[in-house]
């Protein structure tokens, strides 16, 4: 995640940009990206520039009240900067990327931020001074160091800006705790500045998680339950409160505590529990009750996940996809969820690898006792009477080798494409015994028809073959397949 996601102005390239932007700032939080070691190069046009709707912060929404004029909110940037006293054991000696995410402001409802110009964020490294040591600074985007301040001119600002201005390491030395301020000035052209003090703290806590086994053979419909459990592996205590995010796929959640709050009063998919601090170096605890998941009436697979942050520094504030709850999220009807203290020493307590003060995660995996119930998905074929159009055929849930064999609708039939006259990665249907067969294809199977003629009504069958002796219902086998004119 070094480098610099921006949108300054140039030439925009198009809506699928905007989607882009906040997919690769969430998909490096979710695959760890590891820590800056070389100048960063600049990224592709299309990531840095936004076009659309720009990624919001996650926490304050804007208001639809906001002045027209010019202006620039920080997203992103942690208050409180911990530094890692090295100990020679690889990664954990790290800190964390300091990651700076601004987003421009100022516009009517429903337009574009103005421009923002020639911005420039100022950094103020004099807590550093004799305590760490700044091996990197990121020269490709503007950023310029001077003694104990660093400048990054990063332009004109469109939507949003991200970047990593630099990299620091703690001097072996240096003496264990509070650092200092480091000071953050945002100044530009023609918007006021903006200011964000960080809290400069030599060691580290080391959150972790504990790390559940899966659960195998859940009835679908039945209940889960996860019992988050946290810890501070470091040699620094959290001085906050601690807020752990529970995510259920294929389930749902009981709204069960006052201390939590969740996305809905009725069958809730996300919730944030709260829990005093501070959480102690070498202390660990597990919550005193269990948060409870409804597996979903079809699901074969699912999890409950949880995530444990620094309450009031999280390390997915600012991210547009990040689904922070607002403080006015309903809460949960029952007492509130306590702690109790536990063993967080074991192997089964692990960080996250790269954000290691900022935050870890567990989960309850579980497979349902209809793993190996095969089911087809029904689809639609849409075109005009005399077009030869293209179809995706889902892949039925669970089903493992074999073709699907298409029964078509009465008008339609199969027509035969030469793998030649396509690009190489599609799989394609081949017509078979009056409909096709469809083969597995790794981007996706395409069936092609000619709707010869409109039969209002006219219905097809998509099946897919399964062992009976392992799969006793063989009714959701089969799925319709049915036409929609156009034209």
């Amino acid at each position: 995640m070094n480098g610099l996601r921006a949108s300054v102005r140039r030439p925009r390239p198009g809506p699928k940009a905007a989607a882009l932007w906040g997919v690769l700032v969430l998909g490096a939080v979710a695959c760890g990206a590891p820590p800056a070691t070389a100048e960063a190069k600049p990224a592709p046009v299309p990531v840095r520039q936004v076009s659309g709707t720009a990624p919001r912060p996650a926490a304050t929404q804007p208001s639809a009240a906001r002045s027209s004029g010019p202006g620039l909110e920080i997203t992103h940037a942690l208050r409180t900067y911990y530094l890692p006293r090295p100990t020679g054991s690889g990664p954990a000696d790290h800190p964390t990327e300091y990651q700076f995410f601004l987003q421009a402001t100022g516009a009517a409802p429903g337009k574009d931020p103005a421009v923002v110009k020639d911005v420039k964020v100022a950094f103020d490294l004099s807590a550093f001074r004799g305590k760490a040591k700044v091996g990197w600074v990121n020269k490709p985007w503007g950023c310029a160091r001077s003694g104990d301040r660093l400048t990054c001119s990063i332009g004109d600002v469109e939507l949003g800006a991200g970047f990593t201005p630099f990299q620091v390491d703690a001097l072996p030395d240096a003496p264990k705790g509070p650092a200092g301020p480091m000071e953050i000035t945002v100044t530009s052209a023609n918007a006021p500045t903006v200011r964000r003090t960080a809290a400069v703290v030599i060691g580290a806590p080391r959150l972790t998680a504990r790390q559940d086994k899966p659960l195998t053979g859940v009835p679908q419909g039945s209940e889960v339950r996860l019992t988050p459990a946290f810890g501070n592996q470091g040699d620094t205590d959290v001085d906050d409160d601690v807020l752990v995010k529970i995510v259920a796929t294929d389930a749902t959640l009981r709204p069960e505590y006052r201390n939590c709050r969740y996305d809905k009063p009725v069958a809730p998919t996300r919730a944030e529990c709260t829990f005093p601090g501070p959480l102690r170096a070498g202390t660990a605890y597990e919550t005193a009750g269990p948060l409870t998941g409804v597996v979903g009436a079809d699901a074969m697979h699912g999890d409950l996940t949880y995530t444990v942050y620094r309450a009031h520094d999280r390390w997915d504030e600012g991210f547009s996809d990040a689904h922070i709850l607002p403080p006015s999220a309903v809460r949960g009807t029952g007492a509130a969820l306590g702690l109790r203290p536990v063993d967080g020493s074991g192997d089964d307590f692990r960080t996250s690898g790269n954000w290691n003060a900022e935050l870890a995660s567990g989960k309850v995996a579980f497979d349902t006792d209809r793993i190996n119930d095969v089911q087809a998905v029904p689809f639609t074929i849409k075109g005009a009477v005399g077009a030869q159009v293209e179809v995706t055929v889902p892949w039925p849930r669970n089903y493992g080798e074999g073709d699907v064999r298409v029964v078509l609708p009465e008008g339609v039939r199969a027509v035969r494409v030469d793998p030649q006259d396509r690009p190489s990665e599609m799989t394609f249907c081949e017509p078979a015994d009056g409909g096709a067969r469809c083969p597995w294809g790794q981007y996706g199977t395409t069936l092609t028809v000619r709707i010869d003629k409109r039969v209002d009504g006219a219905r097809g069958t998509v099946f897919a073959p399964s062992d009976p002796r392992t799969d006793p219902d063989q009714e959701n086998n089969s799925a319709p397949v049915t036409v929609e004119y156009t034209g």
